[in-house]
């Protein structure tokens, strides 16, 4: 347990992220179903099939992580508060999550077959509808709304909405894609993309309503929004909203191009087996890829809002505009380090394990050689990866072929990450290798080490042409997307609020960059440029700009 409590945190959101994302995928299915591919007719009957397999495989993910999180939760109370099993029971977070599994794990054997009631659109909802109530219901009730004494209804109205309109537009584009994979008349797939065309529009709508809303009421003022950790992460999702709407307008108008296509090619339209996919439905279904990426990030971060505290209740220690603005003006880079002798003493491993609360002993290890140290590593991080997104730009030219070899900056960035980032544990400091596991910012550290050498050696491999596989592509476009979300949990315990938020502004940053640029990449390489045109050719000049960019944070990133 004393090992288990520095993870809880970053477990917790963590788990919170795939409670989130998993809910979203089970709702908007069951939404997709009932307003999107019912109403097509038989013609995509095999998609609906795939689709209800689709809702039942999340629906039991969901319960999977909902069991988890309560778990985890509830042992964390017994083992901290010594609360008893039945005084667990009666939390807030144990009756919903227990009521969310139970109703995945129900739903999901209501769809194992066809049985009675589900042969027509009315008998679906009417069977799924209790289960998705319960879902929304449990969802609203671990809530900032319903913790609060104030607003109380309202803000658990505009909750439900807000998740209901993610729902409809994230949780349910996977399955318009599989549709699209599925369905074998162009006709089919035109009417399926433009329904869910109108219903995202109508959603994106309601959530932006919602979210404004609610930020009256949880923010309620402009230095909060950029002061506090739950403003600024508000603004991070807001950034990355404005991208995902960037990609819908981008499919919109594709839709309209079909439009355009079907009156002037009647008969292509309704043969039953097209030739070809049209290269708009193909543009749409690559699209779409890209803003379930993005989109499921967002989800993310929203997990790490729900775990803080609303920005109007933060009234000490806000971030004033000065501060921020002293914090983030360029300085010159650190390149050297003071001697290991100066740093502070590493923290006795049974002391940090055993001490749940160890704000006292981040203050010990703030001292300026700490920080000093701290600051050279992420500079000279900063200098590679400049160098990384340089000459991945450059190696777009078939001139400079030689400059194809920058993935093996990113195995440079790994080791000297591993050998210089840490003087307490090994192979610096006096902390075994496994035992410094037990803090979860090393861990997370580590890990990112080992995925770096794997995704930058397949991305070598692609880059000189010694992997031919269009598989060993994706793997650097997806490792940077899912290590650029994953960064958007990452935190640091300073002691400090104000300069824990100064940190996590720049982290935050860097993890959107990084998910803009798998994404980026990945869309280049599913949208060559024969079929994407101008598209593809804009993704492929974002993404190494998305790696100068985070070069450039680094270089400039600071601690005091």
């Amino acid at each position: 347990m004393a090992w288990f409590l520095p993870q809880f945190e970053f477990f917790s959101v963590l788990l919170r992220a795939a409670t989130l994302g998993f809910q979203a995928l089970v709702l908007g299915g069951l939404i997709y179903v009932a307003v999107i591919q019912w109403p097509a007719g038989p013609a995509v009957a095999g998609a609906t099939d795939r689709c209800l397999k689709g809702i039942r495989w999340a629906a039991m993910a969901l319960a999977v992580a909902q069991l988890l999180y309560v778990s985890a939760g509830s042992a964390i109370l017994m083992g901290t508060l010594q609360l008893s099993l039945r005084g667990v029971m009666t939390a807030q977070f144990f009756l919903a999550g227990t009521g969310a599994t139970l109703a995945s794990v129900l739903l999901a054997v209501v769809l194992r077959g066809p049985g009675p009631g589900l042969e027509s659109r009315t008998g679906f909802v009417l069977k799924t509808l209790p289960f998705a109530a319960i879902l929304m219901a449990a969802a609203i009730w671990t809530s900032h709304s319903v913790s609060r004494l104030d607003h109380r209804v309202v803000t658990a109205m505009l909750t439900g909405l807000h998740q209901l309109a993610v729902a409809a537009w994230m949780g349910a584009l996977p399955f318009l894609l599989v549709s699209l994979r599925r369905v074998q008349s162009t006709d089919c797939a035109r009417l399926l993309v433009q329904r869910f065309s109108t219903m995202a529009v109508v959603s994106v709508a309601i959530l932006i309503g919602a979210g404004v809303a609610l930020s009256y009421f949880y923010v309620a003022e402009w230095p909060a929004l950029y002061g506090t950790a739950y403003g600024f992460m508000i603004l991070t999702k807001s950034a990355m909203l404005a991208i995902l709407l960037l990609l819908g307008a981008s499919n919109w108008w594709l839709v309209r191009s079909l439009d355009d296509r079907a009156g002037k090619n009647q008969e292509d339209q309704l043969s039953p087996i097209p030739r070809r996919i049209p290269e708009p439905i193909l543009r749409i279904r690559r699209i779409g890829e890209a803003e379930i990426g993005i989109g499921f990030s967002v989800i993310l971060a929203a997990a790490s809002l729900t775990s803080q505290p609303p920005a109007v209740d933060l009234v000490q220690d806000r971030l004033s505009a000065h501060e921020i603005i002293e914090r983030y003006h360029p300085v010159i880079p650190r390149f050297t380090t003071p001697t290991v002798d100066q740093l502070s003493p590493a923290t006795p491993l049974e002391k940090a394990i055993n001490s749940y609360d160890n704000s006292e002993l981040a203050q010990s290890h703030n001292q300026d050689p700490d920080i000093a140290w701290s600051e050279y590593s992420h500079h000279w991080a900063g200098v590679i990866m400049l160098a990384v997104g340089v000459l991945a730009w450059l190696s777009r030219s078939p001139r400079i072929s030689w400059a194809r070899i920058w993935p093996l900056g990113f195995v440079a960035l790994a080791v000297f990450s591993f050998l210089r980032g840490d003087t307490e544990n090994w192979p610096m400091g006096p902390i075994s290798f496994w035992k410094s596991f037990y803090d979860p910012e090393v861990a997370m550290h580590r890990v990112y080490d080992v995925l770096i050498v794997v995704y930058a050696l397949f991305e070598w491999g692609v880059q000189t042409g010694r992997l031919k596989s269009r598989i060993a592509a994706y793997v650097f476009p997806l490792a940077i997307g899912l290590g650029g979300a994953i960064l958007l949990l990452h935190s640091h315990a300073f002691g400090n609020a104000k300069n824990e938020l100064l940190i996590e502004m720049t982290h935050n940053s860097l993890g959107v960059l990084a998910v803009f640029g798998g994404w980026a990449r990945l869309l280049e390489i599913r949208l060559p440029a024969a079929q994407g045109g101008r598209l593809s050719a804009i993704a492929g000049q974002i993404w190494p700009a998305c790696l100068v960019l985070i070069g450039c944070l680094l270089l400039n990133y600071r601690e005091a």
